[in-house]
């Protein structure tokens, strides 16, 4: 049985496991998505000797599984039933599983003595588990944040290799008023490539447009520091939607400049969710990300010009009970 096939039969099981339930209280939650993403990136440089063409193209299958457990009771008695969670002030422990496999390939044509062409292809696939913790203190607006992630990936091709990763994160935050936060975040990764620092903050606001329309608006920056001297700034911005209690939709955008001109990019997306009944909800998203490219051949001092494009669609459903 396939891959696809099982995870259809699951999606199908979900559904009308939840069909049934109506209420609008909560302890539990489940979900599965799947993320298709595309990158094709090219370069050329020009040199004394010739011209180098680059060009990578990857393709990246994920799927993910996660369970909530809202171990002081979430209702979703009042907002949009997407921000039932930010609203009611709920505490909760997450838990996940994401299984992403990888098929890449690189060219390089050159006419230039000195530079090779070649042509590879290698495949990958690794497994991620996390945990994460949210503790809220409801009368006093107050809340902790932390959560550990460990990823597994195995890297095919001529020499196979593995990278192992964990990354901890710890955070605490405040609601300044009934629906608006603000929250600081520092997590490590260290992994087998190198280690770096995050420092993050959040700003979060749900407010209301008329009598019957809601909005949400969510705004971040985050620093991070690198090995090798490499330093990154992150902006974020999202504006949600949401004409009804049930129905959700929005734009966002992301900016990273880094020390290194090749490494900054800009993505925007846009995404949806449905709330098919209260304890069902089906969600999409799609990505447009300007990514940075290095190229699979540096040459600091000769005249380049880049173009990479990455592409990413989502969809997922989740189960509240």
């Amino acid at each position: 049985m396939s891959v696809r096939t099982r995870s259809g039969g699951l999606l199908a099981s979900v559904v009308l496991l939840a069909t049934s339930a109506a209420a609008e209280n909560f302890d539990f939650e489940v979900g599965v998505t799947y993320n298709r993403t595309q990158l094709d990136a090219e370069q050329t440089i020009a040199t004394n000797g010739g011209s180098i063409f680059n060009s990578n193209d990857i393709d990246t299958d994920a799927w993910s599984l996660f369970g909530s457990w809202y171990f002081a009771g979430l209702s979703d008695d009042n907002g949009p039933r997407a921000r039932a969670a930010f609203v009611d002030r709920a505490s909760v422990l997450n838990v996940g599983y994401a299984r992403t496999d990888v098929s890449a390939s690189t060219s390089v044509v050159s006419t230039d003595p000195l530079i090779p062409s070649f042509e590879s292809s290698f495949d990958s696939d690794g497994d991620a588990y996390t945990l994460d913790l949210r503790y809220v203190w409801g009368d006093s607006g107050w809340f902790a944040n932390g959560g550990v992630a460990s990823t597994d990936t195995t890297i095919g091709g001529l020499v196979g290799s593995s990278v192992d990763s964990t990354v901890w994160r710890v955070g605490a935050g405040k609601y300044l008023f009934d629906t608006t936060t603000l929250a600081l975040d520092v997590s490590q990764a260290d992994d087998d490539g190198g280690d770096a620092t995050n420092i993050a903050v959040q700003f979060s606001h749900l407010g209301d447009i008329g009598e019957n329309w809601q909005y949400a608006v969510d705004l971040g920056y985050a620093r991070t520091d690198a090995d090798f001297d490499l330093e990154f700034d992150t902006w974020s911005a999202a504006l949600s939607l949401y004409p009804n209690r049930d129905f959700e939709f929005g734009v966002g955008i992301a900016e990273t400049d880094a020390d290194f001109a090749a490494l900054d990019s800009t993505s925007y997306e846009g995404f949806a969710s449905w709330f098919v009944t209260p304890s069902v909800v089906l969600a999409a998203r799609y990505r447009i990300d300007d990514v940075g490219y290095l190229g699979n051949v540096v040459i600091p001092s000769a005249e380049t010009s880049r173009d990479a494009d990455q592409d990413s669609i989502s969809f997922g459903i989740t189960v509240r009970f």
